[in-house]
């Protein structure tokens, strides 16, 4: 572990000092939009619908609604799943959640109506994904088994059977064929859903993965790993590029939507914008007093929302 102090310099930079070496990060406090509050402890999981509404969720069990354009909350909604653990956006207005009971809740969010349950899994969901094309969802967690179910109708989930210790990350492939899972054994799993098969496995160091993202434009799967970081592969090949460079500790991954920028967030209440391609530090944003835990972009890839354990939604101006 090393040890690091940072300090402001002038021309808009922050200086990190440690056992590593000197790293120079620019910081963009000017670029927080706003501070959404209203969540009674931690937020663990944003996310912003295609026409940008804005969701959160987190350890106050509630599901809260809020409006981009002035800021401020619209709903708040209480499922009955203990602490909240992920949530996502889904077809026919609905949004997905997971909590502390092995259920998916599916939510009619603007009429706060609660409009169909998931059920199959045994133990507690901690994450969920929801295919682009809205036919399917899949949520997975402490059991260490991902399952999958079709949209339209509850039925028996896909059970897809291959790690050895909880699931923590999920992501759809853009041409919907392919889910890709991770979690604390350190590996990554591909499997085609829509049958169970397993198409391929690789180990990541043994290293816990928290997060998964895939760029749109399908060329690039991202993980957000226990100590080393950010870690890339190009897709479909799945060869691994160098990691991030000072990523640091890092608890969830992002892509915007035209795959141009790469957005993490961080243990240290950093979060960072990439450069896609270069994997580049673009600018480090500073305004979270705590661990980060969730990130989303806006549809139009100009804003980006965060989570933060000091129960607040951040909006930033993406550069």
């Amino acid at each position: 572990m090393s040890s690091r102090s940072v300090v402001r310099i002038a021309g808009g930079s922050l200086l990190a000092a440690g056992l590593i070496g000197l790293v120079v990060w620019r910081f963009a406090a000017a670029d927080e939009l706003a501070t959404l509050r209203g969540h009674d402890g931690p937020v663990r999981a944003v996310a912003i619908s295609s026409g940008g509404t804005i969701a959160s969720a987190g350890d106050d069990g509630t599901l809260r609604i809020w409006d981009p354009d002035s800021n401020r909350q619209t709903q708040s909604i209480h499922g009955n799943l203990g602490k909240l653990r992920a949530i996502a956006f889904g077809p026919n207005l609905q949004l997905a959640v997971v909590g502390e009971v092995p259920v998916v809740q599916l939510w009619d969010w603007q009429n706060e109506v609660l409009a169909g349950k998931l059920t199959g899994a045994k133990k507690t969901l901690e994450v969920l994904a929801v295919c682009p094309d809205g036919s399917a969802i899949a949520a997975a967690g402490v059991e260490g088994i991902v399952y999958v179910w079709r949209t339209g109708n509850n039925n028996t989930p896909k059970a897809l059977i291959g790690h050895a210790k909880h699931v923590h990350a999920l992501a759809f492939s853009p041409d919907n064929k392919t889910l890709v899972s991770g979690g604390e054994d350190g590996s990554l799993r591909f499997w085609d859903w829509t049958t169970g098969a397993p198409l391929a496995a690789m180990p990541a160091d043994r290293r816990h993965i928290h997060n998964l993202a895939i760029s749109p434009d399908g060329r690039l799967l991202v993980a957000a790993t226990t100590g080393k970081g950010v870690r890339r592969w190009t897709l479909p090949d799945r060869n691994e590029l160098p990691a991030l460079e000072d990523s640091g500790s890092v608890r969830a991954v992002a892509i915007m939507p035209d795959s141009s920028r790469l957005g993490t967030v961080h243990e240290d209440g950093a979060v960072k914008l990439w450069d896609t391609a270069s994997g580049k530090l673009i600018v480090a944003y500073i305004g979270h007093k705590k661990v980060v835990l969730g990130i989303a972009f806006a549809p139009d890839g100009r804003t980006l929302a965060t989570a933060g354990s000091d129960g607040t939604i951040k909006r930033w101006k993406v550069r």
